[in-house]
């Protein structure tokens, strides 16, 4: 049957906002902020939140922001059916950090400076990514500790020159052990399996917005040539970085409208 794909996920309000001017977002949906620069609190939501750089907030309908300093926010809501399934079983406000979910910083700033120009086959795909990230983002809100919150950090920046989890624990003066348990202990995964992970992303953004091959984009991101990206690529993804790459350019000139079988009792 032909649908319109908006109805199951979709983004449908961008802001970004710079300033110490407060912020409403009166918005049906899920809500969600990413504090770029600064620091600030909300309100509307049933409690106050004090949100700091790097921090994003998830919440319901109405929002209160009040930046603390100079501060600047990206952010968007998402509605559908997917969105109201979710919103059953969530609900509350909460903070949760890169460090939880390393790519949805990222998203969220490529949705917003790209709103415009991205397909609604792109928007509705990205906002699902989203909201199975958030599924888990507010039982992973928790303190790190700032050993696990240096390692993000370096391998976030470093990821192209970081050799493996060795270098990694001598530049943080810890034993690898330590490193690999606290990290663990604190994100769900091992020290070198999110550096592959950042790795990937980055991959996937060079894949995608340049014309470098395969051998230079494996040399950008810390890959030891392109037969070792490709095999990491695979391993992750389930694809092959150039059916990755015409997937997802494809994926933005598909019309609004697609023909599909789909299960009713997925949404009901």
């Amino acid at each position: 049957m032909s649908f319109d794909i908006k109805k199951y996920c979709h983004i449908s309000h961008v802001v970004h906002h710079k300033g110490k001017e407060k912020l409403v977002f009166d918005h049906n949906g899920v809500n969600l902020f990413l504090v770029v620069k600064g620091s600030c609190t909300t309100d509307g939501h049933g409690s106050e939140l004090n949100v700091k750089k790097e921090e994003i907030i998830c919440c319901e309908g109405r929002i209160t922001i009040h930046p603390s300093d100079d501060c600047e926010i990206m952010g968007f809501n998402i509605n559908g059916i997917i969105r109201e399934k979710y919103s059953k079983e969530v609900g509350t406000a909460f903070i949760t950090s890169g460090i939880f979910a390393p790519f949805l910083p990222q998203q969220i700033t490529q949705v917003v400076q790209n709103f415009d120009n991205l397909s609604e086959i792109y928007i509705s795909n990205i906002s699902f990514e989203i909201i199975n990230t958030l599924s888990h983002g507010d039982k992973k809100a928790v303190i790190a500790s700032q050993v696990i919150i240096d390692a993000v950090r370096l391998i976030k920046e470093n990821y192209a020159n970081v050799y493996g989890v060795e270098e990694l624990a001598a530049t943080l003066k810890i034993s690898k052990s330590h490193l690999v348990r606290e990290f663990f202990k604190h994100t769900g995964t091992t020290p070198g399996k999110y550096l592959t992970s950042v790795r990937i992303d980055a991959v996937k953004q060079l894949l995608t917005q340049t014309a470098l091959p395969l051998n230079t984009i494996a040399l950008q991101t810390g890959f030891s040539g392109d037969n070792y990206l490709c095999k990491a690529f695979k391993k992750v993804t389930g694809e092959t970085p150039m059916a990755y790459k015409a997937r997802v350019i494809s994926s933005q000139y598909l019309p609004n409208q697609l023909t599909l079988t789909v299960d009713p009792d997925v949404y009901t």
